[in-house]
């Protein structure tokens, strides 16, 4: 702080990071024209929770004031003989750097100075790259799925994975995936390589290397992607580094209720599908924070549920007719499964290996049939082979046929293809019921109200029959 003689003001640097990772306040050591004011007293104070920390310039003018999550803050300056100063609306970001530059002018009878706008930010001191994704940003860019990874694509030189084969992809068939396309790269770094923080907290799916708790988009309240040149402490993984914050509360109420629902009645047919497939989804849930104790003690609680039933449609190989109805022998004619067309033969496992090819060693014996073509007759199911009387076929007598086999056969639908193998567009159901709820209570304590938070989050992911009815 100084004595205003030119327009070069002593600096003020206010730092914000996540609440476990807290923000400082801090004076630039450069040097300006003004004269120093050591011992004005520097009041900063949140505007949502309250919480306020004070300090004193030292005899070069410098001040450090730590601890400050991240939030809406007004801060006041003030010296013997001087008008006050003020300043509001300062915003402090996740792991953000700011300078704030403030002039005291000697005090007339009464004199005070306002600000209530802030001006655009440039970090001079912290030569991290990345982006900030504030909390309106995440509440009003639209989003498929309630997806909030997807925002962090606003970050220069980052992207999701797009390659099908990909752990990250829906079509990938992994425990990540199912979850949804969680995944980052910066600069072509691997997704796997991304390090994601929850609240300071280490957030990372340790077998697959993705997210491990996703947060709802209403209890963000906001995240930065670190890219380039971050701190040390970052330094878990080789790629990005995602910081998430959520929301703990404040001193006045707030809440907010949600349900996004589609339905096959509402739906057309996909031009592939033979008829509409299955499509129920419900998406709901809602958030609520407030005061347990004003000034003091806040809490925020979170639910999210996703219900959906899906029909999928593609093209795959179907039993033909011949190997789900029996002839009028009795058997049952898989020559037109796609192995048997491949040149494999269909083994008889009832029937004992035996020496097939003059090497002494035992093979197994394929499916047997006799001169006439019709099937050698089973004895306790086994056909052995007979040289010069029994050849490999691929017709299976009805008497090895399991009942519940061929039940489970004939559940496949009927092919439409004239050529073999038999293929068939048709629509596979898949059901999908997730719930994830999160609780947090934060209580500021001490002479400095120091912020301390304990976080409880429940998530249940997956689905297990019986499904419920979905609407």
């Amino acid at each position: 702080m100084h004595v205003e003689q030119e327009d070069n003001p002593r600096g003020v640097l206010l730092c914000a990071g996540e609440p476990v990772e807290p923000a400082s306040v801090w004076a630039s050591n450069r040097k300006f024209a003004g004269a120093v004011i050591s011992g004005a007293n520097v009041r900063i104070t949140s505007e949502g929770t309250g919480l306020t920390r004070e300090t004193k310039t030292d005899d070069s003018g410098h001040y450090l004031i730590p601890l400050l999550p991240v939030s809406f803050y007004s801060i006041q300056v003030q010296a013997p003989g001087f008008g006050s100063v003020e300043q509001k609306q300062i915003r402090l970001q996740v792991d953000e750097q700011r300078e704030l530059n403030f002039n005291l002018k000697p005090a007339a009878v009464s004199t005070s100075v306002e600000v209530n706008a802030t001006e655009v930010a440039v970090e001079t001191s912290n030569p991290s790259l990345g982006q900030v994704i504030t909390s309106e940003q995440v509440a009003e860019l639209p989003l498929n799925g309630r997806n909030f990874v997807q925002l962090a694509t606003l970050t220069p030189g980052t992207t999701q994975s797009t390659n099908p084969n990909s752990f990250f992809t829906s079509s990938a068939s992994s425990e990540a995936a199912t979850r949804g396309a969680f995944s980052l790269s910066v600069g072509g770094s691997r997704e796997q390589s991304t390090d994601w923080l929850l609240d300071g907290n280490d957030n990372n799916q340790l077998d697959e290397g993705g997210i491990a708790i996703f947060s709802d988009i209403d209890a963000i309240q906001e995240f930065k992607v670190l890219t380039y040149n971050y701190s040390a402490e970052y330094g878990e993984r080789a790629g990005p580094t995602v910081l998430v914050t959520t929301k703990s509360g404040s001193n006045q109420f707030h809440g907010s209720l949600f349900e996004f629902f589609r339905n096959t009645k509402l739906d057309a047919r996909s031009y592939f599908a033979t008829s509409t497939e299955k499509f129920n989804l419900n998406q709901f849930g809602g958030s609520f924070g407030g005061p347990i104790k004003k000034d003091k003690t806040f809490f925020f609680v979170d639910y999210q549920a996703k219900m959906q039933r899906r029909g999928v449609p593609f093209t795959g190989f179907v039993p033909t007719t011949r190997m789900t109805t029996a002839d009028a022998n009795g058997n049952y004619d898989f020559s037109g499964a796609p192995t048997v067309l491949n040149g494999t033969q269909l083994i008889n496992p009832f029937t004992p290996p035996q020496d097939l090819n003059g090497d002494t060693v035992p093979d197994p014996v394929p499916f047997q049939c006799i001169v006439t073509g019709m099937p050698e007759t089973p004895v306790a199911g086994s056909q052995p082979f007979v040289q010069g009387v029994t050849h490999a076929c691929p017709i299976v007598p009805g008497s090895v046929i399991n009942p519940v086999g061929l039940k489970v056969l004939q559940l496949y639908p009927t092919p439409n293809a004239i050529t073999f193998p038999a293929k068939i567009p048709f629509s596979a159901a898949s059901a999908t019921i997730r719930q994830r709820i999160l609780f947090r209570v934060a209580r500021l304590h001490g002479r400095s109200k120091t912020p301390s938070a304990a976080t409880s989050t429940l998530i249940t992911t997956g689905a297990t029959p019986p499904f419920p009815k979905l609407t």
